[in-house]
């Protein structure tokens, strides 16, 4: 099935998908060293996390209906280019304050590649083959956030956490250049929009839809569950449960094996029964997950068997979005395709909005424990789980 685009622009489109969670995972083991050399709390340091996911719902939103209008390829070198000077200025950061501001323009950049990787399938696909392709990206992004925070450690290992944010800028700058080179304007003119005032109306032709509100309340609930484990098992697993830096990064890999295992099964099946039947038993895995974790962090011991309790909990949460993300974005897309752009931007928002909530509500009632990080884990899978059972098949 590598389809009807050939392998490097398939590849490229997996790296543009890949900017948020090498963005986030690869300075992950760093953030206590961080806190150490900038002389900040670890709940300060972890809203470095949250800001982010912030600055990306801002860059989707705003990047989306724009490439709507004046295409993909533009939108593409504004918001890597911006990625690529704020990556540099987080390296040059002196003070927590700055870093964080950095932080929220480097991700407003990355945004755009995101949202606009996501149009570009919808351009060249129907729902079911944009859900199948979808889930073949996400396999191979999948890679980013199970090797970024094993790299992180070995790059920390080289003397700073600064060269960790140096070679995020070396990527973007990488991405940039294949994107000039192999990126074709995707957007047909008889989609794209004729004003900037239709592009940005696109979010309400979106959500006025109940469906569509569904899909993205489903999706960015389950991601948002993700976001609540990237931010708090740093504190959990390496100073609750006492493990190293590079065990924690194989921990985090091996949920991401599980999300890719969830991915390729999900394109052996979507022919068979649609995106919708996918989405609901994802979300059902997701919650049983979540629950799994919120017993473990309910014993709050440090035994063995309450460590694989919380590990085995998190892969079916984690793993499951692999069923969820894939098949709520092509149906979303599939059911907008002159808006593309716009309904592909307040799914990403919703992503990383509720997911920088999720962040910010493990940091700031960080008590120590693993009940903050459970509960909002299971927060937000519950509210996939509800929203999954009201989607029409």
């Amino acid at each position: 099935m590598l389809f009807l685009i050939n392998r490097p622009m398939f590849f490229l489109l997996a790296a543009l998908a890949a900017f948020a969670p090498l963005a986030i995972d690869l300075y992950l083991p760093s953030l206590a060293a961080i806190g150490d050399e900038l002389q900040a709390q670890a709940g300060r340091v972890q809203q470095t996390v949250t800001v982010f996911l912030a600055g990306f719902a801002m860059g989707m939103l705003f990047y989306g209906p724009l490439s709507d209008r004046y295409g993909r390829r533009r939108m593409i070198f504004a918001g890597t280019t911006m990625f690529v000077l704020a990556s540099v200025a987080c390296m040059l950061a002196q003070t927590i304050e700055q870093l964080l501001v950095f932080r929220l323009v480097q991700a407003f950049g990355g945004g755009a590649a995101a949202v606009i990787s996501r149009a570009v399938i919808r351009d060249l696909f129907g729902e079911t083959e944009s859900a199948r392709v979808m889930a073949m990206i996400a396999m191979v992004t999948s890679l980013a956030p199970m090797i970024a925070p094993l790299l992180g450690a070995y790059i920390l290992e080289l003397g700073s956490w600064r060269y960790e944010f140096l070679a995020l800028a070396l990527f973007g700058s990488a991405c940039t250049v294949a994107a000039y080179l192999l990126l074709p304007e995707t957007l047909s003119q008889t989609r794209s929009q004729t004003s900037i005032a239709l592009a940005f109306k696109g979010y309400r032709t979106v959500f006025q839809h109940s469906q569509a509100r569904l899909l993205i309340m489903v999706g960015g609930a389950h991601f948002a569950a993700m976001f609540a484990y990237i931010t708090g098992t740093p504190f959990v697993y390496i100073e609750f449960f006492g493990l190293s830096e590079k065990t924690y990064a194989m921990l985090f890999g091996l949920n991401i094996v599980t999300l890719i295992g969830f991915g390729y099964t999900s394109t052996r099946l979507v022919k068979r029964t649609g995106t919708t039947p996918l989405i609901k038993t994802g979300s059902v895995l997701g919650l049983l997950g979540a629950l799994m974790v919120v017993a473990s962090a309910w014993n709050a011991g440090t035994a063995n068997w309450n460590l694989g309790l919380m590990v085995a909990g998190f892969l079916m949460c984690v793993g499951s979005l692999g069923f969820v993300a894939p098949n709520t974005t092509a149906q979303l897309l599939g059911k907008h395709p002159k808006n593309a752009g716009a309904a592909s931007a307040l799914y990403g928002c919703a992503q990383f909005g509720l997911g920088g909530l999720a962040s910010w509500a493990v940091s700031v009632v960080h008590n120590g424990t693993a009940l903050p990080m459970a509960a909002t884990v299971v927060a937000f899978a519950a509210l996939a789980c509800w929203a999954s059972t009201q989607l029409k098949r």
